[in-house]
């Protein structure tokens, strides 16, 4: 009876195992599916997609620099850059700014953005692998010889693909139906993106180059370690905008700085992971009910301090987008007063007002003063005035009519 109840629990633990592990293989993706999702950035830059590959693991900062940007397509570079050191981005988000295309691409085409993100977050060497299975296969093609803003490196068994000039980066556009020659996975089609307008792209012209952006902040800090399989990065303060030649790609991917890329879940913002056993990974760490209060409280002070700031800048940089305007209107208005204070009529100006008034006032005591002695003047001439006065005074007391009586003799 024993034996049976062994035999069954382990019967029982055995299906259990086959059962979880045909789920995780169900959920990885195979060659072809990375293929098919790596087929339109496969060519890019080595730097760029570094960047997108990280900020894919995070799809909600995406649709949050997308918008910002959006909103904020009339500031410049410089003061984006300003703006954007109040976001708690990844750095890799915050980098993507100056490629509105690319950021447009993940933020519209969410659902390839997140499987890339599931993809890179489950098996890194993976992805690397299948994109230098990509590169290779668009050599055989020839395609890569027309890739005339790239400088395309070999390093072992391994392409790599760089820009010609250091501080501007070019995006290429391409047919991933085309680039590649002939598909292998004819069951998983390539990933393709239409084209916006005036890119037009063809077998004898395969690659449509946008604008170069000219990298003016923290760029260069994450590089590919080809032979490991895996992105390397250094911290962003470390890599100035102006040191350029001096942090080659080779520097950041062997430098002393330089350490393995790991994935900061606290960026993911509640996005579920596709595996079980990712989430698990991310989430291992189990947290106090007093440390998850502490979080939240530094978090509302850190989001209230970091809102503020980041009010304080962007009324700064939206007043400096109209400073001429305004500056303009102020001089035009102070030219105004000026010219009219300049030629006002002497005897309106405020000085010359108020000697005008203390004038008139003088000349009207003078007046005043000269009516009255002729008044008395004019009694002494005329007797018969004082007559008058000494009737009108009649009815009054003694001492009056004695007063008014010698007054009259005089």
């Amino acid at each position: 009876m024993k034996n049976i109840i062994f035999y069954l629990g382990l019967l029982v633990s055995t299906l259990v195992s086959f059962t979880t592990t045909a789920e995780q293989e169900a959920q990885t993706f195979s060659d072809a599916e990375l293929a098919q999702m790596l087929a339109p950035i496969a060519l890019y830059p080595d730097s760029l997609l570094t960047h997108i590959l990280i900020a894919s693991t995070y799809p909600i900062e995406i649709i949050e620099a997308h918008r910002w940007l959006k909103k904020n397509d009339n500031l410049d570079t410089e003061q984006k850059t300003q703006l954007l050191e109040v976001f708690d981005w990844d750095a890799s988000v915050k980098a993507l700014i100056p490629f509105e295309r690319v950021l447009s691409r993940l933020s519209e085409d969410l659902s390839w953005t997140q499987a890339l993100g599931d993809a890179f977050l489950q098996d890194e060497s993976g992805v690397l692998l299948s994109i230098q299975t990509l590169r290779k296969q668009a050599k055989q093609a020839g395609s890569l010889k027309k890739m005339d803003n790239m400088d395309i490196r070999y390093e072992d068994s391994n392409i790599l693909i760089l820009p010609r000039e250091k501080e501007v980066v070019y995006v290429p556009y391409y047919d991933s139906r085309v680039v590649y020659g002939s598909w292998f996975w004819a069951a998983y089609p390539p990933v393709y993106w239409h084209s916006y307008h005036r890119e037009y792209v063809s077998r004898h012209r395969p690659f449509y180059w946008h604008t170069g952006v000219h990298i003016t902040f923290n760029y260069f800090f994450s590089a590919f370690h080809w032979h490991n399989r895996h992105v390397v990065v250094v911290a962003p303060h470390r890599v100035h905008y102006r040191n350029y030649s001096q942090r080659p790609r080779r520097l950041i991917a062997h430098g002393g700085y330089a350490k393995r890329w790991s994935h900061q879940s606290s960026h993911r913002k509640g996005v579920a992971y596709r595996t079980k056993k990712t989430s698990e990974k991310y989430y291992s760490k189990r947290v106090g009910v007093h440390r998850i209060h502490n979080q939240s409280n530094k978090s509302h002070h850190n989001f209230k301090k970091n809102l503020h700031r980041y009010n304080h800048l962007s009324h700064k940089a939206k007043g400096d987008v109209k400073h001429k305007v305004k500056h303009d209107k102020v001089q035009a208005n102070s030219a105004t007063k000026q010219f009219a204070s300049h030629h006002k009529p002497r005897n309106t100006s405020t000085h010359h007002y108020k000697q005008s008034r203390r004038v008139n006032e003088h000349s009207r005591k003078l007046k005043t003063h000269l009516s009255k002695r002729d008044t008395l003047s004019m009694r002494k001439q005329h007797p018969h005035r004082a007559n008058k006065s000494n009737r009108s005074v009649s009815h009054k007391s003694a001492s009056t009519k004695r007063h008014y009586s010698n007054s009259s003799k005089r």
